[in-house]
């Protein structure tokens, strides 16, 4: 196993689907009791079925849909779209819902922010040849340089990519959990290479690497209002956001969902706001207070 694969295993929740049982079903309620509506069509055609006028649904950074029952889903939607570069994980959710010949739910593997598995273990495997080929020259402040040269490359370009969602594509909108994941990859990446140095190389050094930490935090400044700018064009009727507000018992802001929040907060919307706690991981005793914003783009 290769140490980004390693790293990547962290990131996976082997009891999410049983563990996240009451939270998806409370979720999942609260998503058909909101879109459970049917609009008729401005003209009528022969062979035109009950599904014709059921409304569309778009699931970004669906991942497995531990936290949506997409079975339930299924008969209240016209079509189901898992949006997410982690082409495996939703093709795991169709299987675990029944659901791989649905004409109703379709996957499409991109990337929201352009960023994939090849860009996250190509920066892990990069830091590791520097440490290889600088070692006698290594210091902190060069490792953080050059760490901070690679996302910021990574980010130039990527502002020159599309997100992936077409104007007026979608009656409903889902966005749960997205906001605070976007530059997790690069920060956990860094991370494990910080604790190790601190605890190898730069045993006698003071070094904080805010520099990098906050360069990742610049571009969720700079790309959750572009994001949201495509989510409220893409939306024709509602759009429904998931945001980490805290972690449960602290206090200290949530990186990326915070920046949600306050971009959500900033715009002359019309939203209604509630909170549900999020078991995450009960074996390590963690959960978060989940904000969910619907914002409304459509009169009733």
């Amino acid at each position: 196993m290769s140490l980004y694969e390693e790293i990547k295993s962290h990131f996976t929740l082997p009891n999410a689907y049983e563990d996240w049982k009451q939270y998806r079903t409370t979720l999942t309620d609260y998503l058909i009791s909101r879109t459970d509506t049917v609009s008729l069509p401005l003209s009528f055609s022969s062979g035109m079925g009950q599904n014709d006028f059921l409304p569309t649904l778009a699931i970004l950074g669906a991942g497995a849909c531990n936290d949506l029952d997409l079975e339930r889903l299924s008969s209240h939607f016209s079509k189901i779209t898992l949006i997410d570069y982690q082409t495996d994980s939703m093709q795991a959710a169709l299987a675990t819902y029944h659901l791989e010949d649905s004409p109703v739910v379709e996957c499409l593997s991109d990337s929201l922010n352009g960023l994939t598995d090849y860009d996250y273990q190509e920066f892990c495997e990069e830091l590791q040849f520097f440490l290889r080929e600088e070692s006698q020259m290594i210091t902190p402040e060069r490792f953080e340089d050059f760490a901070l040269s690679f996302v910021d490359a990574k980010f130039q370009k990527n502002r020159q990519v599309t997100i992936p969602l077409a104007p007026a594509a979608y009656d409903y909108i889902w966005c749960f959990g997205v906001h605070s994941q976007l530059q997790a990859m690069f920060s956990y990446i860094f991370h494990v290479f910080e604790v190790n140095l601190k605890g190898q190389l730069f045993k006698e050094s003071n070094w904080t690497a805010s520099a990098f930490y906050h360069r990742l935090k610049e571009e969720n400044n700079t790309f959750i209002p572009r994001f949201h700018d495509a989510l409220l064009s893409s939306a024709k009727t509602a759009v429904f956001l998931g945001l980490e507000q805290s972690r449960h018992g602290e206090t200290d802001a949530i990186e990326g969902a915070f920046q949600a929040i306050q971009d959500i907060r900033s715009r002359n919307l019309s939203r209604k706001e509630s909170v549900i706690l999020w078991p995450f991981c009960p074996d390590r005793h963690l959960t978060y207070e989940m904000l969910i914003m619907n914002l409304s783009l459509a009169a009733e």
